[in-house]
């Protein structure tokens, strides 16, 4: 891991460490931002996300994820999920969905956040979702114990433990 990472900035967007982008194929557009952009990918996986709205409501899809090896920020890409109520089934052509950041007290920052009007779209473990009324952004609050997860991503334990299975 890029031992900027390991001290925390004095603000959030100081923290970005990546960007994640709703794609409708993970295996195509890996091969294809390889060709154009030259990116080299660490080993794709994929697991159940284990989100909640904020009714309490269940999303809990398998999602389909690729990061980058070179960052921050990190370019992660996550297959559109076909079922209507995932945080991830946006349009099938995809697109930008989120700006990822560690907090240091993440749980204080999406407190902060939705002080400021932002929505809470879903939370995980160590993990919310939020999104700007006004700017329409979206950000995913990473609880800075998150760097652990990053690292099991970027040696492919993550790929072993998690294969990729194939797509109904």
């Amino acid at each position: 891991m890029d031992p900027s990472l390991e001290a925390l900035a004095a603000s959030a967007f100081d923290n970005v460490y990546h960007v994640g982008h709703l794609v409708p194929d993970l295996s195509a557009a890996m091969q294809s931002l390889t060709a154009a952009l030259q990116i080299t990918w660490a080993p794709p996986f994929e697991m159940r996300s284990g989100f909640v709205g904020p009714d309490g409501s269940a999303d809990d899809q398998i999602v389909r994820i690729a990061f980058s090896m070179s960052g921050p920020p990190y370019l992660e890409l996550i297959e559109v999920v076909a079922a209507a109520d995932s945080i991830f089934a946006e349009p099938k052509r995809g697109g930008m969905h989120h700006v990822g950041y560690y907090a240091q007290r993440w749980r204080d920052d999406v407190a902060r956040l939705r002080d400021d009007g932002w929505e809470l779209e879903r939370t995980g473990a160590g993990v919310a979702f939020l999104r700007d009324p006004r700017s329409g952004l979206r950000v995913e609050v990473v609880s800075f114990k998150g760097r652990d997860f990053l690292t099991r991503i970027l040696d492919g334990a993550m790929a072993r433990e998690y294969p990729l299975t194939e797509r109904p």
